[in-house]
């Protein structure tokens, strides 16, 4: 898919408003490029992503990899990748500015993908290195 533009970036918010919010608009993180395999995403620094001390709150940040981990599994075959395991190194806060994560998918087994994500702030430090391990099982609905 190629990199989102204004409309894009609205349709893809659209069902996550339609159902009232949830983390993934609470935190204000906009698509950048999503394709089979890899995903990058964005987050800006705003009271909603910050911590009392004014830096990125960890919860913040692990969030974001963990959201653009699961779209970089994501398929349009009725599954879901559900994270199952999730280590985070914190390696260095920010206190202004975006954020992004890419997210690669590692390992694309049948029932199990693994999921390496880095968010990097604007001068391109590394914030947060996550590895996912996600289960992936049908999302119909019975």
């Amino acid at each position: 898919m190629p990199k989102f533009d204004e409309k894009a970036i609205a349709e893809f918010r659209r069902p996550f408003e339609e159902k009232g919010g949830d983390i993934f608009i609470a935190l204000g993180i906009t698509p950048v490029e999503i394709d089979e395999g890899r995903a990058v995403m964005k987050m800006p620094f705003c009271p909603n992503t910050s911590q009392f001390t004014g830096v990125f709150a960890a919860g913040a940040l692990i969030s974001l990899a963990d959201i653009t981990a699961t779209a970089a599994c994501r398929k349009d075959d009725g599954t879901f990748p559900f994270s199952i395991q999730l280590n985070a190194n914190l390696l260095r806060n920010t206190d202004a500015g975006d954020v992004t994560a890419e997210a690669l998918v590692v390992h694309s087994g049948r029932t199990v993908k693994v999921v390496e994500t880095t968010v990097r702030d604007e001068k391109d430090q590394v914030l947060v290195r996550v590895t996912t391990t996600h289960l992936i099982v049908s999302s119909a609905k019975k």
